[in-house]
């Protein structure tokens, strides 16, 4: 799913960021586009315009932590995937490499 996660990174809970975390966020950043002016960037980006609009929407069939992981680093946050278990199930949760990058994340999020 993703690169090794060294464990720096990994001892520090302060980095993680669960995938509904960067799941909303993707969305209201995606939400925030004028009619007409996301599918030039979805282009630009060579994203798969209907999943895009599908993820905006919510209607997604299941996790794409990869497709989060991709419009999150063309917004200059460098997340690293990884599967954790949850209750008998895998979810995906993201770390950030860098301590900055939490804060400006945690400052962009709505209360």
């Amino acid at each position: 799913m993703s690169d090794p996660v060294p464990a720096s990174v990994a001892d520090s809970p302060g980095l993680i960021i669960t995938y509904d975390e960067a799941f909303q966020y993707v969305q209201d950043w995606l939400n925030s586009f004028m009619h007409g002016d996301l599918k030039p960037w979805v282009e630009t980006q060579q994203l798969n315009y209907s999943m895009v609009i599908n993820l905006r929407n919510g209607r997604i069939p299941r996790p794409m932590p990869r497709l989060i992981r991709k419009i999150m680093a063309d917004l200059g946050f460098d997340l690293q995937a990884k599967r954790v278990k949850q209750n008998d199930r895998f979810v995906a949760e993201f770390l950030l490499t860098d301590a900055q990058q939490i804060k400006i994340f945690r400052a962009q999020r709505p209360a």
